[in-house]
């Protein structure tokens, strides 16, 4: 019987760990998966900036000399350094508030369903 409660409590803290890094993130109405997925990093929220920009409609170029990204949506173009956010994978995440900026869009983060909703208005 021991057993069996320290497995089922050795489960119930791996399925813990898995929900709580389990992040959605949604571009005007679309759920957008990502490779990196958005993660929560240091009480905040970064998302993949290549996958969030696009998913909206900005064109982004990465300059790995200056490691430095451009974004542009429509006739705004947005600089973001490489040290403005983390890396995983090889990937730039940004937090959300910088991509709102960056794209001059809603940003909403909901976090009993951990979503990241991005809505821009053109």
């Amino acid at each position: 019987m021991r057993k069996a409660t320290v497995a089922l409590a050795i489960g119930a803290v791996a399925l813990g760990c898995w929900a709580a890094g389990d992040i959605a993130l949604v571009a005007n109405g679309t759920t957008i998966v990502c490779d990196p997925p958005p993660t929560m990093h240091e009480s905040h929220v970064y998302v993949p900036l290549r996958a969030a920009a696009e998913a909206v409609g900005a064109k982004v170029e990465y300059d790995a000399a200056g490691k430095r990204v451009t974004i542009c949506k429509g006739a705004i173009c947005t600089l973001v350094w490489q040290s403005e956010g983390i890396t995983v994978n090889g990937r730039l995440l940004i937090g959300i508030r910088q991509v709102g900026e960056a794209l001059n869009a809603r940003v909403d983060w909901d976090a009993p369903s951990r979503t990241v909703r991005i809505t821009t208005t053109d």
